[in-house]
């Protein structure tokens, strides 16, 4: 269980901090590519969360089979999606010295 709800966090963290990026504006649009992964990602998150909010009790929904087998292809797609946005990113670093010294947050706000 605790496996699982490990890997839940890390999922839900990397989501959260994609779906900002790849839900509109110009990133989305300069990486359409990514952005129709990142919504296929986003379809299968939801139905996990509301299979989640269905079953109430921790024990149970850390033990189904479909979240054990849906997490860690969720992860890893999402790593991949990030992969993409840290090579545009630093595409953009390269055109823009000056954005060596912003961070990666920081820098993506600038850009969007």
């Amino acid at each position: 269980m605790n496996e699982t709800l490990d890997l839940w966090i890390k999922v839900q963290m990397l989501w959260t901090s994609l779906e900002a990026v790849f839900t509109g504006g110009d990133i989305a649009k300069q990486m359409p590519g990514e952005s129709r992964k990142f919504q296929g990602i986003d379809k299968s998150w939801l139905r996990l969360m509301e299979k989640a909010v269905e079953t109430k009790k921790v024990i149970p929904c850390c033990q189904n089979d479909i979240l054990k087998q849906f997490l860690p292809d969720l992860y890893k797609n999402l790593e991949l999606c990030q992969k993409s946005l840290d090579i545009y990113l630093e595409r953009k670093r390269k055109m823009f010295p000056r954005m060596y010294f912003v961070s990666g947050p920081t820098l993506l706000k600038i850009l969007s």
